[in-house]
């Protein structure tokens, strides 16, 4: 059994992890707040409909609380993080329900009750458990998609900082260093699990959301459009899309977490640059201090790439 004492990697450790090889089969988990919105189900389902390169072997409960949005601004309304995390638990195994019938499904755990942010031990769950447990043992770098407030995944760093040897995590949190602001859903649901990210050394690449990854654009009737009367997922998603959180009339709805799928499918789809760890002030805008590690932002995203490979596949999921 490895000691939790600190473990630094050096420079070339790290873009080792970070490299993303053109070629083969890479093993994922998924770490998600599958029931807030639309984007997580899609992003999940489109991962497990690409077999050849994605072995998704685990995915993670996110927690999540949408109190602040408003009475009627999400299809359901949350202000108790182990309720959003149970309710994201039960939504992941409603998409493997809806996808054809098929040998080894990944592993589903329950993720965290409690955010990190005001506590003052990282908490031990399910899902932090297994986090821990397969990167130790993983062979290869092990992949890391969180695409919800970070907390599982800050809570395994700090228990068990050796990880970041094994690990690459790709976050999409926060906004892009242009953007007016870094209000962002998911990095200020638990500041301190945000923060933890820059902080561990791990292997980390941010997908920004306001600046970046808002050019991953749809609507109601474009996904009605293709998605219905397809497959029993495409029309899971087509009857789902309407009770989502939507903009208003003739607003498109940005299908967020799909760009962590697209990164590992073919990073040719986006351009990123190398930047030290991000800092996050009090007021959460992003600081910089070029004494630190080195992080991955992504900075450009083919949005039309990624839309027409998740289409075709979710149209055609019963036939995989």
């Amino acid at each position: 059994m490895k000691t939790t004492t600190q473990v630094k990697l050096n420079l070339a450790q790290r873009m080792a992890l970070m490299h993303i090889p053109a070629d083969g089969k890479l093993s994922v988990v998924i770490d998600s707040d599958t029931y807030n919105e639309i984007d997580d189900q899609i992003a999940i389902a489109w991962a497990l409909l690409h077999p050849e390169r994605i072995d998704l072997q685990a995915i993670y409960a996110a927690p999540f609380t949408n109190h602040f949005f408003g009475e009627g601004a999400s299809h359901t309304y949350v202000d108790d993080p182990a309720i959003g995390m149970q309710l994201s638990y039960d939504e992941i195994l409603r998409v493997f329900e809806k996808l054809s019938p098929r040998d080894n499904l990944p592993a589903v755990f329950h993720g965290a009750t409690r955010y990190l942010t005001n506590s003052d031990t990282p908490e031990r769950s399910p899902a932090v458990n297994d986090l821990i447990e397969r990167a130790r043992n993983s062979a290869e770098t092990l992949y890391v998609l969180a695409i919800g407030a970070p907390t599982n995944v800050a809570c395994a760093l700090q228990l068990a900082p050796d990880i970041i040897e094994k690990i690459h995590i790709i976050w999409l949190g926060g906004n892009s260093f242009d953007w007016k602001d870094n209000q962002e859903f998911n990095l200020m649901q638990d500041i301190a699990a945000s923060r933890t990210l820059f902080d561990s050394g791990a292997a980390l690449t941010l997908i920004p959301c306001f600046g970046v990854a808002n050019c991953m654009a749809t609507s109601v009737p474009e996904m009605q459009h293709y998605f219905a009367n397809t497959s029993r997922l495409g029309n899971y998603f087509a009857e789902l899309a309407p009770r989502c959180p939507w903009i208003g009339f003739a607003s498109r709805k940005v299908i967020w977490d799909i760009t962590t799928v697209g990164l590992l499918l073919n990073p040719e789809w986006f351009t990123c640059q190398f930047v030290p760890a991000l800092l996050i002030n009090d007021n959460l805008n992003w600081s910089f201090d070029n004494r630190r590690h080195v992080i991955e932002v992504v900075k450009f995203i083919e949005r039309d790439h990624l839309f027409k490979d998740l289409f075709r596949k979710i149209i055609d999921a019963d036939k995989e």
